[in-house]
């Protein structure tokens, strides 16, 4: 079910995030977009039958799909990651499933919102990053060229060029980034870009996962080059998708979710 979840952050006050919500049992899958995207990235979550089991919530992060902008935000990751703790533990609370487990999913710059929200979740039982910024390598052209341009050249210019090559693009996974893309603030883009190239620059990302004692598994398209990372996530499970690229959930729904509802219901590791 769609609905408007007003959440108020201490610094700024109050915040409109749009978020389907579906409840499914006691344990929460929460889906985290990327840069420029928005909830329906995910929406073939809704529809798979392996996570029938599972209560569902895929929700815009501000300046993204639906969700308020307000003009006092700050886009940066740190904030996005607050407002998914919140939204996590108002949904939990709502669904009456305090009890039950909570399982991130983040894409792209949401595996790196991910990883910041799960500072003091208890109730994390499992991190699952889909192509997720961990380094500085993970930023792709996109990102870093985004956040290399001044803020009044990228809404002024910047946003409009790249969306105009998602529109031209031959490929169905960026059109369809093309919708979410063109909906999006492109304030709150050129901010959380320029927060997602810091962040994996910084290198705390991956010492952030390493330091997770939850199950953590990271799932990449085979069209994705990962040798740059792939040596340093030894403590992960580690799947690749044949055939997909970054938007793998996009290209490959039913094999992802597929390979997403396998990993979900894994045994938990020993010890």
């Amino acid at each position: 079910m769609n609905q408007a979840i007003s959440l108020t952050l201490p610094e700024t006050g109050p915040v409109l995030i749009s978020a389907n919500v579906h409840y499914g049992g006691p344990d929460l899958l929460v889906f985290l977009h990327g840069l420029g995207c928005a909830k329906e990235s995910f929406s073939g979550a809704f529809e798979s039958p392996g996570l029938r089991r599972f209560s569902l919530c895929a929700f815009d992060f501000p300046g993204h799909g639906r969700s308020e902008s307000p003009r006092d935000l700050q886009h940066t990751l740190d904030v996005y990651a607050a407002i998914t703790q919140l939204l996590v533990r108002r949904v939990r609370r709502e669904l009456g499933i305090d009890d039950g487990k909570v399982l991130l999913v983040g894409h792209s710059m949401g595996g790196s919102v991910g990883l910041l929200a799960t500072h003091d979740m208890d109730s994390l039982s499992h991190y699952i990053s889909v192509d997720g910024n961990l380094v500085a390598d993970d930023c792709g052209l996109v990102s870093r060229r985004t956040a290399d341009q001044s803020t009044a050249d990228f809404i002024g210019f910047g946003h409009r060029s790249f969306l105009d090559e998602l529109e031209n693009s031959a490929g169905d996974d960026m059109r369809a980034w093309a919708t979410w893309y063109g909906s999006a603030d492109p304030a709150a883009v050129h901010q959380s870009a320029r927060s997602l190239v810091e962040w994996s620059d910084s290198g705390k990302l991956l010492d952030i996962l390493h330091g997770l004692p939850t199950a953590k598994t990271y799932i990449y398209g085979a069209r994705e080059n990962k040798d740059h990372l792939l040596p340093r996530l030894a403590d992960c499970n580690v799947h690749r998708l044949p055939e997909a690229g970054h938007f793998l959930m996009v290209e490959k729904s039913e094999e992802f979710y597929d390979l997403l509802t396998a990993a979900v219901n894994a045994p938990a590791p020993a010890g």
